[in-house]
């Protein structure tokens, strides 16, 4: 029963330090500890982060140099692109308004010859009106006089 006592403090004494993302991508800011990393050389002479506090034997930050290096040129890169596409939306919004405003002139064109177009429909149509005239006199004389031929 002793043993299960220890180990029951044991367990309660050991701090579990959620995950943080300053910590879990690119070059560390902050320790799960809250303390500062530190960039240290192995004896092999490879570079990574560990925490100033790493003999307290608490969880601390402990990261290769050349996975944090290329995590963040992972992110630039993808960074990189977001802000890419957002000049080419950019780009492509004022290639929008300039097509919007050729748009709009070719409207004002059009208006401008439905506007004479109709102008000369109306022309027409007064001297259509004046032939109908002609037209329709000329019908009933016609009428007229055939009428008068055929009673003769």
């Amino acid at each position: 029963m002793n043993i299960m006592l220890d180990q029951a403090e044991i367990e309660a004494s050991h701090v579990q330090y959620p995950p943080q993302p300053e910590v879990e991508f690119g070059f560390p800011k902050e320790c799960y500890c809250g303390g500062e990393p530190v960039l240290r050389t192995s004896i092999t002479g490879r570079r990574f982060y560990s925490c100033e506090n790493i003999d307290d034997g608490d969880c601390h930050v402990y990261k290769c140099w050349e996975e944090a290096a290329t995590e963040e040129i992972k992110a630039l890169g993808t960074q990189y692109a977001l802000l890419s596409d957002k000049i080419d939306y950019i780009a492509g919004v004022s290639d929008y308004e300039s097509e919007l405003n050729q748009v709009k002139d070719l409207h004002y064109q059009t208006e401008l010859k439905e506007t004479m177009l109709e102008k000369t429909v109306s022309d027409l149509a007064k001297k259509c009106y004046g032939f109908e005239l002609v037209l329709g006199v000329m019908v009933l004389v016609v009428m007229v006089v055939s009428m008068f031929v055929v009673f003769n």
